[in-house]
Parts: C-alpha cells; sequence; structure tokens
C-alpha cells in the first residue's frame, strides 16, 4: 500500500489500471453469482458485468482496508466508468469519521468522482456501491482512486505556461511568404501539389469551398497554443486522460491546414501548420495521461500516441517545412528522436505480440516517416529507416493468412491498407523507387478479403465483423485498389466516392475529432485513374480465416449472406461463431452491430452473443457465452453458384459448458428463400433462443417477424411451438432490435425460414 504522487498536489493510492500494481485482491467483493457478477482485471482498468440487476440493493459492492496517512490531501478522487444513469456511492471511513458520496445517473464517458474528506488525518477503509439503472445486463470499469490536495491543485493549474502564436525564433515571421514547395517529397511533391490544386480548382472553382477548405476553416478556428499541456489527446478517446483534459485537440488540425494552405496558395494556413507542430513538441509528454508515467511502473498504453504525434510533425516538416528557422526545426528533430522514435523501438523490442496483430502496421507510419525526414539531415538514421521496413513486412507476413484473410476484422484491416499502406508510400519515396517495388507480397493475396467483406448495402462499405465499423477509411481501398486493381476493393472505393459525390475523406467516426485530409489527398493521388469495376464473385471461401460469403440476385436486387467462423485465436473477435448477416436490395436485414468507441463499455457488450443472429441457451441468473477469443479453428463450409446455396458449421467449440452438440445449417435453394436449420443438445438450462439482429422496422405477428425496408421485406417464420417477442437494444447511434424466438427442451431442431421479396409485391 502506497501513497504516490503525481504531481504536487495530486497522488495515486489504487492503480486498478496497472496488473502489476492493481490491488484488485484485496478488495472484498460482495457475492452476486445470482445476479452473474464478474470482476476482473483487464488491460488497463478493472472491468464489471452484471447479467441482471439484483432484487434489491447494490449490483456491485466491494470494499478495501487502506489505513494510509492521508493529511497531505483533502479529497478522495475515483476514476470509473459507470453503466449509463447508474448511481455510485463512495463510503469513506476515516479518524473523523464516515463520509458518503452519492454521484448523480451516470453519464456514458469515464468521470472522476470526488469527496471531501472532511478534514481526516487518516484514510482506513474505502467501499465502493453501484446501483443498476437498468433491469438488464450491465458492464463497466473501475481506473483509479487517487488524493488531492484543492488549493495546491488550483494553484498548479494556474501555472501552467503560456505561449503566444509568434514563436519567435522557431518559426519564420507572419510576413514571410513561401514558395508553396515541400521540402523532402516524402508526402507529396511540388507536381502532385500542382495536379490537386489543379483538380481541387476544376472541382470548385480557385478558392472555392470543399472538405479540404472546410478543414482548413476548422483548424483556424481553434488555437493551438491553447491545448500545450503535460500530456496529448488520442482524438476523442477519454479511457487513458484525465477529465480535466476532455477534448483538448492537436492531433490532424495542422495537417489539414498544411494541405489547405497548399491548395489555397495561403501563406497564414502553412504558418498555422507549422505553429500546431511546435504545440505538439512542447507538450510535456505525448502520452494521454499519467498512467503511462506513473512512477515505478512498467504499464504503457504501447506508442500510439508517440506514432500519431511523430507522423504529423514529419508531415508537416515536410509541407510546412519553409516555415521554420533552423532552431525550429531541430527542436522538433529532437522531440522526434527523443520522445517517438525511443517510444517506438522500444515497444517494438520488447513486445512480440505487436508483430503478431495490427500493432507495428500501425505504428509504422510515423515510424518510418520520422525516420525518413531525420534521414535527411542524419545520415546515420538510415540502417533504422530499413530495419523498419523489414519489420513492418514481417509483421504483414505474419498477420495476413496465406488465403488473404485477416483475422481482426476490416477495421483493424485499414492497419494494413491504410498505416502499413502509407508507410510503404512514404519509404519508397525516402528510397527512391516507385511503390509497386516496396509492396510486400502478403498484401497482394488479399482481393478476396475484399470480396468477402464488401457490403451491398448502399450506406456502408464493408460487413462490420469483429471489432469494426461499417465505413473503410478511403486511403486503404486507395491503396488496395492500386494494389489489386481487379479486385473487389476497386468496387468498394468506386462505390465510397460515389457516395461522397467524388470528394475523398472519411466522415468522423469512432471518436475521431476532425477528418484527415492529408489522408484524402494521398487516396485522391492513388485514384486518379480507376480500372472497370471487376463482378462481384458468386462465392467466396476464405477458409483460413474461417468465412464464407455468398452474392446472388433476386429481381435485379442484390442478395448477399455472409456466415462468420474463426481462426483458432483470433483477436478482436466477438461471441459470434455461427452468426451471420443478411443484405438485400442495398439494405441490412440480419447486422451485425460491429464495435463502438473504446471508451464506452458499450464496446465491450457488442461483443456478446446476445447482440449477433445466434443460437443462445436460456440459463436463468447466468448470460451464458462461449470462449472468447476462442483457441479452436470454427469454420463454415459450403457450396453455391448464381442460384443456390448451401453452408453448415458446427460451433459447438467454446459452448462446452452449455452444448453437447450445436450444428447450424444455411439451405438457400434460390436467392429469394432462406431456411435456418439449428441442431442442438444441451448440457442444462431451459432451453434455446434463435436471435436476429436489425436496425429495421420489426412487426410481429403471431410467429411471423416481417422486417420492412425501403427497398425489400424479409418475412421470418418461427415453428408453431415457440415463442416470438422483440427487444429494444441500445446503441451509441440509435437501437438495434433483437428478434428472440424460444424454443423450450434441453435438445432438438429449431427451423427458421427467410423470404424475402421487393417492397411492394405482394
Amino acid at each position: 500500500m502506497r501513497v504516490t504522487p503525481i504531481n504536487v498536489a495530486e497522488a495515486i493510492i489504487e492503480p486498478f489500471w496497472d496488473p502489476s500494481l492493481s490491488g484488485l485482491k484485496h478488495w472484498r467483493i460482495e457475492d452476486g453469482e445470482q445476479q452473474g457478477l464478474r470482476v476482473s482485471q483487464f488491460w488497463c482498468w478493472v472491468a464489471y458485468e452484471w447479467a441482471r440487476k439484483p432484487s434489491a440493493g447494490p449490483a456491485l459492492r466491494m470494499s478495501r482496508r487502506f489505513g494510509i496517512d492521508c493529511s497531505a490531501y483533502d479529497r478522495l478522487i475515483f476514476s470509473a466508468v459507470i453503466p449509463p444513469a447508474g448511481r455510485l456511492t463512495i463510503t469513506a471511513v476515516t479518524d473523523k469519521g464516515t463520509v458518503r458520496f452519492l454521484s448523480p445517473p451516470a453519464p456514458q464517458e469515464k468521470q472522476e468522482y470526488e469527496i471531501d474528506l472532511q478534514g481526516a488525518k487518516r484514510l482506513e477503509e474505502v467501499t465502493l456501491e453501484i446501483e443498476a439503472a437498468g433491469d438488464g445486463m450491465a458492464t463497466g470499469w473501475l481506473n483509479w482512486i487517487g488524493l488531492a490536495h484543492s488549493r495546491l491543485l488550483g494553484e498548479m493549474l494556474a501555472r501552467r505556461p503560456k505561449y503566444d502564436s509568434q514563436w519567435e525564433g522557431y518559426l519564420k515571421g507572419e510576413d514571410y511568404q513561401p514558395k508553396f514547395e515541400p521540402v523532402y517529397g516524402l508526402v507529396l511533391t511540388a507536381g502532385e501539389l500542382n495536379q490537386l490544386r489543379a483538380r481541387h480548382d476544376e472541382l470548385t472553382g480557385a478558392g472555392g469551398v470543399s472538405p479540404f477548405v472546410l478543414a482548413g476553416q476548422a483548424a483556424q478556428a481553434e488555437t493551438p497554443e491553447e491545448n500545450i499541456d503535460e500530456y496529448t489527446n488520442w482524438w476523442l478517446d477519454t479511457r487513458y486522460n484525465r477529465q480535466r483534459d476532455y477534448g483538448k485537440g492537436l492531433l490532424t488540425y495542422g495537417l489539414n491546414a498544411a494541405v489547405a494552405g497548399h491548395l489555397l496558395r495561403d501563406a497564414s494556413l502553412l504558418r498555422l501548420a507549422a505553429r500546431y507542430a511546435m504545440s505538439i513538441g512542447h507538450c510535456q509528454h505525448w502520452e494521454d495521461g499519467f498512467i503511462s508515467c506513473f512512477p515505478g511502473s512498467t504499464f504503457e498504453e504501447r506508442c500510439f500516441m508517440q506514432s500519431l504525434c511523430a507522423y504529423e510533425l514529419a508531415a508537416i516538416l515536410d509541407l510546412a517545412g519553409e516555415m521554420f528557422t533552423k532552431l525550429g526545426r531541430d527542436f522538433l528533430f529532437r522531440r522526434l528522436a527523443e520522445e517517438a522514435m525511443a517510444s517506438i523501438h522500444y515497444n517494438t523490442w520488447r513486445h512480440e505480440y505487436i508483430f503478431h496483430c495490427n500493432q507495428l502496421a500501425w505504428f509504422s507510419p510515423g515510424r518510418i516517416l520520422a525516420l525518413a525526414v531525420l534521414q535527411k539531415h542524419w545520415p546515420r538514421v538510415e540502417p533504422h529507416l530499413d530495419i523498419a521496413y523489414r519489420e513492418l513486412v514481417e509483421s504483414l507476413d505474419l498477420t495476413i493468412l496465406d488465403d488473404g484473410g485477416y483475422v481482426e476484422g476490416p477495421t483493424y484491416f485499414t492497419c494494413v491498407g491504410m498505416y502499413a499502406g502509407k508507410a510503404l508510400y512514404h519509404y519508397s519515396r525516402a528510397k527512391g523507387k516507385s511503390l509497386a517495388e516496396v509492396i510486400p507480397e502478403a498484401m497482394k493475396r488479399c482481393g478476396d478479403f475484399a470480396e468477402a467483406m464488401i457490403s451491398t448495402d448502399r450506406n456502408t462499405d464493408v460487413i462490420p465483423i469483429c471489432d469494426s465499423a461499417a465505413t473503410h477509411a478511403m486511403l486503404s481501398q486507395a491503396m488496395m485498389a492500386n494494389i489489386l486493381p481487379q479486385s473487389a476493393w476497386v468496387r468498394m472505393l468506386r462505390k465510397t466516392l460515389s457516395r461522397q459525390g467524388g470528394w475523398p475523406g472519411d466522415p468522423v467516426h469512432q471518436g475521431i475529432r476532425v477528418p484527415d485530409m492529408l489522408a484524402a489527398a494521398i487516396t485522391w493521388q492513388l485514384a486518379a485513374s480507376l480500372p472497370n469495376d471487376p463482378p462481384p464473385r458468386e462465392v467466396v471461401h476464405l477458409a483460413d480465416m474461417g468465412v464464407l460469403a455468398s452474392h446472388r440476385s433476386f429481381e435485379g436486387l442484390p442478395v448477399k449472406l455472409f456466415i462468420q467462423g474463426n481462426r483458432s485465436g483470433a483477436g478482436h473477435a466477438h461471441e459470434d461463431k455461427g452468426s451471420f448477416v443478411l443484405e438485400f436490395a442495398g439494405e441490412t436485414f440480419a447486422m451485425d452491430p460491429g464495435t463502438c468507441r473504446y471508451d464506452s463499455p458499450l464496446s465491450q457488450v457488442v461483443k456478446h452473443c446476445q447482440r449477433h443472429n445466434m443460437l443462445v441457451p436460456v440459463v436463468g441468473g447466468r448470460r451464458p457465452c462461449p470462449q472468447n477469443p476462442l483457441a479452436a479453428d470454427v469454420k463454415p463450409q459450403g457450396t453455391g453458384d448464381a442460384v443456390s446455396f448451401h453452408a453448415t458449421i458446427d460451433a459447438t467449440h467454446g459452448w462446452e459448458a452449455y452444448y453437447k452438440r450445436w450444428r447450424r445449417t444455411w439451405l438457400s435453394a434460390d436467392p429469394a428463400t432462406l431456411v435456418v436449420t439449428d441442431d442442438y443438445d444441451l448440457t442444462g438450462g431451459e432451453g434455446v433462443e434463435f436471435l436476429w439482429q436489425t436496425r429495421l422496422p420489426v412487426r410481429v405477428e403471431g410467429n411471423r417477424v416481417i422486417l420492412t425496408a425501403q427497398r425489400g421485406v424479409a418475412v421470418i417464420e418461427a415453428p408453431a411451438d415457440c415463442s416470438v417477442w422483440t427487444e429494444d437494444l441500445p446503441l451509441l447511434d440509435g437501437v438495434q432490435h433483437c428478434v428472440a424466438i424460444r424454443k423450450l427442451g434441453l435438445k432438438g431442431t429449431l427451423r427458421v425460414t427467410v423470404s424475402l421479396r421487393p417492397a411492394g409485391a405482394t
């Protein structure tokens, strides 16, 4: 038990985020087995969940004896995520007596709850109680418990350094007129900038409004120097930083200002980009918060922030390098070497696993572009640049499967298409080679992955399996279309461009504060000429990845059926082996929820089998679920053509505590009909529920369920011996309608028939 200061006014007494230092084992947790309560150490917090609200009392009650001197502080602070509308009670026993705090109904975000210690000199015991707001399942996490001295904290915050916008000695004066030429040509060459400017002016008229201009104006609306602080923010993610630092953004604005400055030939925008770079450089730590700089701790959230900051500064030094003095440039070089490269190389040396998932590729654009810039001035950097390239190729060989599949889903595939793609793009320029010369063979295998994951829904790019969104980064699409011009990547990119009126660039989502218009500019360049769309493949089977997809047509309308399996040990996976997605007429009828912002507990809930199109056992008092991640192959097998499709999967693996056997079959004799048959044998419980998830309007008529979309209708028919109902499940951006078909009994067959028809057809 230690009181560990993190600054002159605050200290930590319970570092829940660090598995090595967390005191979870010392807490007394009141039994909640009847409610399915689970409390566990996970990543950078202690996670908790319950399956249902207790009949009386809190859903979670836990207490710990402290017995520490708190005389240097006057407040207790508790950082946690409480289920929305839930309430937290903190009870502190001190030498002065007992003090209690009851929170208001909780918001979505992580909060810091404070309790006045009322002059106490010793803190003896703390009890935490969380009251559920709803009857159903809920989840959240506990971050840390600390102490604070109110007066000293106020004085410390008031003494934060202030910076003006002149950056005298570091930047050239406001009257300096640049040539609007990049310094290194590692991002865009002068010729490419001229081509982009001509294309931009052609679409808007000189100086007209465009996404690029609007992003530049958004950068002008901020004052970068006001957000210089001890730490930096990872977009809008609130998992790691302090509540008082929410919303402080420096990333991406500078890149947007640099691109807009070149397109508009606006010197003030190039200077603004340089100011953003200087502001990032003056943040003390390129970390989100103190948890990665905690005294005596080895916990770090990996080098995500350092990689982002490195990319931002290196790109601005290239695009707006004319605006820096030698002092300003050399100061940023030092920060890149000491704060970014040291951290990235430490992570690369320490964590072998990052080569086997998305992370090494994620870190590579900042790593390679920064090294490429530094190498222009410090020749001894060049071997490290080549090492970074070789390690990226090694990671891609390890993470891309032999069939071109990617087990972490389409959003994390952006770490191949966009992040690795950017790194390779900059590396080729640093080495004076074409992009094609540095593309590894593994990336050339990924055409079938796009064909399997591409969505026929008019409003989405990909089917959002695993921790994914339904949109896919345009730079990833453009890079892969450039590598594989005869693949579905071309069809996906053209569809996305059409949906956005021809303008490149991603919508703001998943906690990203502003669009990245440098990525849009590179996308525009890569997508300057696209070949004709290749036709859809009727059946795509990624045997290594464990997914299967059918694409057919009914009365001229597309019908896509996607079946989810599992490759042993797949990361960022959900409890959904044996689930499926059904699209018809450009709309999604049976959906996968994908994920949401990771700083919301809902990101853990949408992983649950109860949020997917599954057959789930009914077990009182518990939320039945399979193992996840699953250390077993669960892979569908099937055949089909332009008319019919048939597939099966044995989904028992991981469910051994609930199923003796679960085999699912999909039979579709023609595109308009689908029969899903589940053969099962339970180890116990009451029966099973067949779950169908959708955002579409739902109507139940006896044992028939009608889903109505703009262009199509689906009718789901349940067996006569089943009960049918619907439940609305919350999402951050709306509601997910869950259709439940329950059949009682420990063993049997449940057969559900689905009929499709165009809207208005009888």
